[in-house]
C-alpha cells in the first residue's frame, strides 16, 4: 500500500481530494501510483470534460480533465470541487507552451471557487526538460496569487520514480489532519543497505547490537528488493520509494548511481529517514569501489537515531 493511500485510509473520517488539470498533465499516473490500481469508476460529463471517481473505503479521488475554461456552471463540478477536502492542480512541467493556459485556469479556479489553499503539482520531474520550481512559479505567477488570493503551494514529482510523493503526503497530512509528521523526532534505525550500480556491490550495516530473526529475514528480502529497484530505476538519475517488510518501514533513495535503504521502525518519520539516506549517499558516493564502515558513518552522523 502506498504511503498516501495508507494515510487516507487509516483515519475514521471521510476524505475527498479533487484532482484537476489539462489532459496529459499526469493526473492518471498519479492516481494509479497512490492507489496501486488500474481500476476506476468513470463517468463522461461532456465531450470536453471528463469526470472520474475512484473510491476506497472512506477515501475518494475526484479527477477532472480541464479544457479551455473552468466548468463552473456544472452542478457536478461544484459538488466535487467545493466539497473536496483538498484541491490539487496538475501541470506537465515539460510542456512550457501550456504554462499560459494553466496560469489562466488556476487564476479562474481560485477566483470562481475561493479555495483556502491549493497545491500545484509539476509532473514528470524525472525528464531532463522538466521546468524548475522557479520556472513554474514565474510562468504561472504563483507568487502573486499566493500573496493576494489564497495560499498556494508548489511541488514537483514523478510518478515513475516516486520523487516528491512523500512531500505530497506531508502536505496532505498537514492540511487534512492539521498535524505535521514528527520530522524532528529521532528515528530508530535498525539497519542500512547500500548498492553501487557501477560495481554491483551491496553493503549491509546492522545498527542494533541484538538483531532478531525478523530483522535478519528482512535484510535478506531487502537485498532482493534493492536489486529490483536498481534495475527498475536504472534509466533514471534519481528516485525514491517506501516499502514495508515485516514490521519495518524502509525508504529507498537513489541519486545518480548509488542507492541507500534505511530500515526504521513502523512509527518513525519517513521524511527524516529519507533525509538521512540522502546525506549518507553524499558521503559514500566517492567511495563506490572502496570498503567503507557504514555502521560508523551512520553512528557518527546520527547518534540519536541509533537507539537500539
Amino acid at each position: 500500500m502506498s504511503a498516501i493511500k495508507n494515510l487516507m485510509t487509516k483515519f475514521d473520517v471521510k476524505i475527498s481530494i479533487a484532482i484537476v488539470g489539462l489532459v496529459n498533465s499526469g493526473k492518471t499516473e498519479f492516481v494509479k501510483r497512490i492507489l496501486q490500481s488500474d481500476e476506476s469508476i468513470g463517468a463522461s460529463v461532456s465531450n470536453t470534460t471528463e469526470f472520474e471517481l475512484q473510491t476506497l473505503d472512506n477515501f475518494s479521488l475526484l479527477t477532472w480533465d480541464l479544457g479551455e475554461h473552468i466548468p463552473q456552471k456544472k452542478a457536478l463540478w461544484k459538488r466535487s470541487i467545493l466539497g473536496a477536502n483538498a484541491l490539487l492542480f496538475f501541470i506537465d512541467s515539460t510542456n512550457r507552451d501550456s504554462f499560459q493556459q494553466n496560469k489562466k485556469l488556476i487564476k479562474d479556479l481560485v477566483e470562481l471557487n475561493f479555495p483556502i489553499r491549493i497545491l500545484v503539482l509539476g509532473s514528470k520531474s524525472d525528464l531532463p526538460n522538466s521546468a524548475s520550481v522557479g520556472e513554474l512559479m514565474t510562468g504561472l505567477d504563483l507568487m502573486e496569487l499566493d500573496k493576494t488570493k489564497c495560499d498556494v503551494d508548489l511541488y514537483k514529482f514523478s510518478s515513475k520514480t516516486g520523487e516528491g510523493l512523500y512531500a505530497i503526503e506531508e502536505w496532505l497530512n498537514r492540511i487534512l489532519f492539521k498535524r505535521r509528521e514528527r520530522v524532528i523526532n529521532y528515528n530508530k534505525i535498525a539497519a542500512c543497505i547500500t548498492l553501487c550500480e557501477e560495481s554491483g556491490e551491496i553493503n549491509e550495516a546492522v545498527l542494533t547490537d541484538t538483531p532478531n530473526l525478523t530483522l535478519l529475514a528482512t535484510l535478506r528480502e531487502l537485498r532482493r528488493k534493492v536489486t529490483i529497484f536498481s534495475r527498475t530505476m536504472r534509466v533514471h538519475g534519481s528516485g525514491e520509494e517506501v516499502i514495508e517488510i515485516a514490521n519495518f518501514k524502509i525508504p529507498i533513495v537513489k541519486e545518480h548511481r548509488h542507492i541507500v535503504a534505511i530500515v526504521v521502525g513502523p512509527h518513525d518519520s519517513v521524511p527524516r529517514a529519507m533525509e538521512i539516506s540522502r546525506n549518507v549517499l553524499k558521503i559514500i558516493a566517492p567511495y563506490c569501489d572502496k570498503s567503507i564502515n557504514l555502521v560508523k558513518i551512520i553512528r557518527d552522523l546520527y547518534p540519536l537515531d541509533v537507539t537500539y
